[in-house]
């Protein structure tokens, strides 16, 4: 199904736009996210927060501080042009490489394959099993991280990773857009939210790149 904006028709997925669908999953992740921030800034629980998890990992291996860096880094050289430009849902070029109506970088130039509501359900579920096993590893062992790896990392894998192999590698596209390309939905929709979101998205990964930045360890 298509439904039009402006001249140009948008690509849905079981009646509902992308940029319903990128507003869906994104918020879900950033709650996933968020709410442990929000309960450790405020001394609600003592859950593993993604910065915390970070900093674990940094702490036991000093080689991860280049990875966030470097991840953090790339993110924005993509991040940038999609955000400088009217998120249209049509294929084009952003910093010379051709990406999908979603914003993802692929070797195709003709059509991308979008697939279907199923990796919506797909990845809803997993969030959900992320979610109950973080609790339960919380519940058993309040100083283990596992619970923290497995939820984080499903994030990272199904909204990330995996719909960026299949769009560079197999030319077929996730339903929902990348998160900048959401983000630039946003500010047509409510400029002040949007700049408000991304300022907060750039605290978060200068936290997480600099952490425990803004708290100084004496």
């Amino acid at each position: 199904m298509t439904e039009a904006v402006g001249t140009e028709a948008v690509p849905t997925a079981a009646g509902r736009s992308a940029e319903f669908w990128g507003y869906l999953m994104w918020g879900l992740a950033g709650l996933a996210i968020a709410l442990p921030e929000l309960a450790s800034v405020f001394r609600l629980a003592g859950w593993p927060t993604i910065s915390a998890t970070i900093g674990h990992l940094q702490a036991e291996h000093s080689w991860v501080r280049v990875v966030v860096v470097f991840v953090i880094v790339v993110t924005a050289y993509y991040a940038v042009p999609q955000l400088l430009i009217s998120p249209k849902p049509v294929a084009r070029t952003v910093a010379g490489r051709p990406v999908t109506a979603n914003g993802r970088v692929t070797t195709a130039t003709g059509n991308i394959e979008l697939l279907g509501v199923g990796y919506l359900a797909l990845a809803a579920v997993a969030l959900i099993l992320g979610v109950l096993f973080a609790t339960g590893d919380r519940h058993m062992s309040p100083d283990s991280y596992l619970g923290a790896y497995v939820l984080y990392g499903i994030i990272a894998l199904v909204w990330v990773v995996i719909p960026s192999i299949l769009s560079l590698f197999f030319s077929k596209d996730v339903p929902f857009p990348t998160l900048f390309r959401t983000i630039g939905y946003l500010e047509r929709r409510a400029h002040p939210v949007a700049a408000v979101s991304l300022a907060l998205l750039v605290v978060l990964l200068l936290h997480l790149a600099l952490y425990p930045w803004p708290r100084v360890v004496s």
